[in-house]
């Protein structure tokens, strides 16, 4: 669970963080607000968000890791994306704790509880046996990998998509 969250936090910290650039070495990823690959990435788990509720509920036997990405404003106005493990989901209000270190935000911390409307998502995952379920703005990163990167963050990963 630890490395998957580390695996996580490596290419999806401060996605959409509304310029471009990248701090070598320091796992930091931003991605321009205007991105349209990455702005359909998160209408695609906006317009599915229901999907990943009704798994949620269902607990399906096989089924883990349940997890919701929501923006957090940066001191500099722009926003870093936050993994939080959902515990809760009650009248499209999901409750959980924050999964990865933040980089910029001081708004939230690592474990620390959260509440957020359903609305307020940009992307959700789970995963069903080893399939990722979810995770567009995941599948955007390991669409830019080369093959040889993609083969070793799936396997470092423990899931497919």
């Amino acid at each position: 669970m630890r490395t998957f969250l580390n695996i996580l936090t490596t290419i999806a910290l401060l996605a959409l963080m509304g310029c471009s650039g990248s701090k070598e070495g320091d796992n930091y990823s931003q991605v321009s607000a205007e991105d349209p690959v990455m702005n359909a990435a998160i209408e695609k788990a906006k317009a599915t968000v229901g999907d990943f509720v009704r798994a949620f509920q269902a607990q399906k036997a096989g089924a883990k890791d349940y997890y919701v990405k929501k923006p957090f404003r940066t001191p500099a106005g722009e926003q870093e994306h936050m993994w939080i493990e959902v515990t809760k989901v009650e009248n499209g209000v999901l409750q959980g704790q924050v999964a990865n270190e933040a980089e910029e935000t001081r708004e939230v911390k690592m474990g620390q509880r959260v509440s957020l409307k359903t609305s307020e998502i940009s992307d959700w995952k789970y995963q069903d046996g080893n399939k990722l379920i979810g995770g567009y703005t995941i599948r955007y990163f390991v669409d830019k990998m080369s093959p040889k990167e993609r083969e070793a963050f799936l396997k470092d990963a423990g899931f497919e998509l």
